[in-house]
């Protein structure tokens, strides 16, 4: 009995489930598919035709070069033009000088130098000394000197500095980069002249080759093509000595006669100056009623001078000072200027060590 019941309860089971089954199954052939979902108007993409561009520095090397487009770092990059003439060079053009600076900064970051110098308000910067060890490569040495290396001998440090500066108010903006130079010189005794001075580092001559080439270098950083930057280059023409030396006995005084104009004779003693490494006490493009201009320099010559503070009420004491000459320019025409020298008495400079300072300038204008 109970048997029986346990079959027909089963077969009541198997029944349910054929039923829900095949309900089941007739609900899911008379199903529609309902559309997808679709994106909004304002989002729908073009891939094949799409408005943005990635920069030029994302594309790979396999990419095709004639579609690619330099992106100028500057707006106005094609107003970047070198001006100059003899030894002396900058680059003219009219950008903020916020912008600008931070540019130059990140130039000579490329250029792997560290600043030592950085001065945005004043528009200064200058790089730390870089050492080079190879020094000046020189044939035909002499038998001393193939005893030793040649950084034993000569090695040699090299430094840039910047200048941005504007003309006017209503003036553009001028790059100026001037280098340094310094060699470490080691001289050796000989029996015939039996001295001997210990290793020191002096001034070298500044080179203009590599004042240009870092101006050209900036050119290209800042957005021109080489091509450009050389067809510049080959405008820009070299011109004959500009500068001469004159003493007038009659004043007992000495003086240069650049032949250019005022305004470029002031930029180009500045920027000479700057690279001889001379501080440059005060500098006044046209002062006084005489309309000359006037720049104070630090020399290299101690003097000993009486010490006037307050204790010197007291005693009588001396303290040792850089000994200071004042640069005057003249107009003497529009394409002349006159370059003489005074003391901060403004008396005629007649010491040895004036005339001295003047020939060495003289080296670097002419």
């Amino acid at each position: 009995m109970k048997s029986g019941l346990i079959i027909l309860v089963a077969i009541m089971l198997a029944n349910l489930v054929a039923c829900s089954s095949s309900s089941s199954d007739l609900r899911y052939l008379d199903s529609r598919v309902s559309p997808g979902l679709e994106i909004p108007p304002d989002l729908t993409t073009d891939s094949t035709n799409s408005a943005f561009e990635l920069p030029a520095v994302f594309f790979s090397e396999s990419d095709d070069p004639d579609s690619r487009k330099k992106i100028p770092v500057l707006a106005i990059v094609e107003a970047l033009k070198i001006e100059g003439f003899a030894d002396f060079y900058w680059l003219s053009l009219d950008a903020p000088v916020d912008e600008l600076y931070q540019l130059i900064r990140e130039f000579w970051a490329s250029e792997g130098f560290t600043l030592a110098l950085d001065e945005p308000v004043i528009g200064i910067m200058e790089t730390e000394w870089v050492f080079n060890k190879e020094g000046r490569q020189e044939g035909g040495k002499g038998f001393f000197a193939s005893l030793f290396s040649s950084k034993e001998l000569s090695t040699r440090q090299d430094q840039f500095r910047t200048r941005i500066s504007r003309d006017g108010p209503e003036q553009g903006l001028r790059i100026y980069i001037s280098h340094r130079s310094t060699e470490f010189i080691y001289k050796l005794a000989t029996q015939q002249i039996g001295e001997y001075s210990s290793p020191q580092w002096i001034i070298s001559q500044s080179e203009t080759e590599l004042e240009v080439e870092m101006l050209s270098r900036l050119m290209i950083y800042l957005g021109l093509q080489r091509a450009q930057v050389e067809q510049q280059l080959e405008n820009v023409k070299l011109f004959a000595p500009r500068a001469s030396f004159h003493t007038d006995y009659g004043e007992n005084e000495s003086y240069l006669l650049v032949q250019e104009g005022y305004s470029r004779t002031w930029y180009r003693t500045l920027h000479q100056l700057e690279r001889m490494k001379f501080e440059v006490v005060r500098a006044s493009f046209k002062s006084g009623f005489s309309d000359d201009g006037m720049i104070r320099v630090n020399t290299n010559v101690d003097i000993e001078v009486e010490d006037t503070g307050f204790l010197s009420l007291f005693s009588t004491k001396t303290k040792m000072v850089k000994k200071q000459i004042v640069l005057v320019l003249s107009e003497e025409s529009h394409k002349s200027t006159r370059i003489s020298i005074e003391n901060i008495d403004g008396e005629a400079e007649t010491s040895p060590e004036g005339i001295q300072f003047l020939s060495l300038l003289y080296e670097h204008l002419k």
